[in-house]
């Protein structure tokens, strides 16, 4: 691991990298030794093998300290890059989930004036707008997705019939979306009758991949897709970098939370909702049609 670094802080050396022709390649050459070393721990500590709990605890320790030094890495290469519009990526990729939209925004404009008018910085500063826009109390942002029978959903119609709305962002190549689905169906089963409804958009641009992975999921509630990917204006409304991303609203479309990478945090948002908000006439609930699937 010493020497790991040795070559990394060498790559970085102001007197060093007057030799170095391209200073984002050598940035990725460096990484790459961290990476390597990140995956190997990743193995000891996630994947089946027959090693001692002990030991797993002791490579987990080593293993947040790299997370550490990995970003003190990648912060080292955007001060020395400014002018570089690729290290935009280094930012997105490296550093951006350990910062605030204060920090992020701050981070941005650091970079010289013509990497700031560029594209990809553009998209970040318009996901930074939108992102302050779906905090807690902020009315979401209405939307159309097709669902699997073609006709159009409307996440608006959906709300007004119910308690709450789950918004649940997704992909049939997801490994981890798929995970939580028996986590979100207990969820669902749990708190359906009771006013929950969840709406799930997928992100797929593929839409064969799409029908494939809800047959396979046998998925009971509502789901879409507009079939765009990344490229889906329904993504940066919602200001998603990555999924599985949560969404949880109101029956007046006000936000509630989001995130909710933690299912167990967000079955406790749900169940303290319901309790705090229940009504004389639960039986309107019980009336609704059945879950829609498409």
């Amino acid at each position: 691991m010493r020497n790991i670094f040795i070559v990394i802080i060498l790559l970085f050396c102001p007197c060093i990298s007057l030799f170095a022709q391209d200073r984002y390649e050598e940035f990725k050459k460096g990484m790459s030794l961290i990476e390597k070393q990140e995956n190997e721990y990743r193995k000891v500590i996630w994947g089946k093998n027959d090693f001692t709990q002990e030991y797993k605890d002791s490579v987990y320790k080593k293993h947040q300290v790299l997370v550490k030094e990995k970003v003190e890495f990648a912060q080292t290469a955007l001060r020395n890059n400014r002018d570089d519009e690729r290290f935009l990526k280094v930012l997105d990729i490296y550093v951006r989930n350990f910062l605030s939209l204060d920090e992020f925004e701050a981070e941005l404009k650091l970079f010289s004036p013509r990497v700031q008018q560029t594209e990809a910085c553009q998209r970040n500063f318009e996901f930074i707008k939108y992102a302050r826009m779906n905090v807690p109390g902020q009315k979401c942002i209405d939307f159309e997705i097709k669902g699997h029978d073609g006709k159009t959903i409307k996440l608006s119609d959906v709300y007004k019939k119910h308690k709450l709305v789950l918004i649940d962002f997704w992909a049939s190549w997801c490994g981890a979306c798929r995970a939580t689905m028996p986590s979100i169906k207990k969820i669902y089963t749990d708190y359906h009758e009771k006013g929950l409804e969840v709406v799930s958009i997928s992100l797929d641009d593929n839409e064969k991949a799409w029908e494939k992975a809800y047959e396979e999921e046998k998925i009971p509630w509502i789901d879409g897709s507009n079939l765009l990917g990344w490229k889906d204006p329904v993504a940066l409304w919602y200001a998603i970098r990555g999924i599985p991303h949560k969404v949880l609203i109101d029956r007046n479309g006000i936000i509630i939370n989001s995130g909710f990478h933690q299912l167990g945090s967000l079955e406790q948002e749900i169940d303290k909702y319901l309790h705090s908000h229940k009504t004389k006439h639960l039986t309107f609930y019980t009336k609704l049609l059945p879950p829609t699937t498409f």
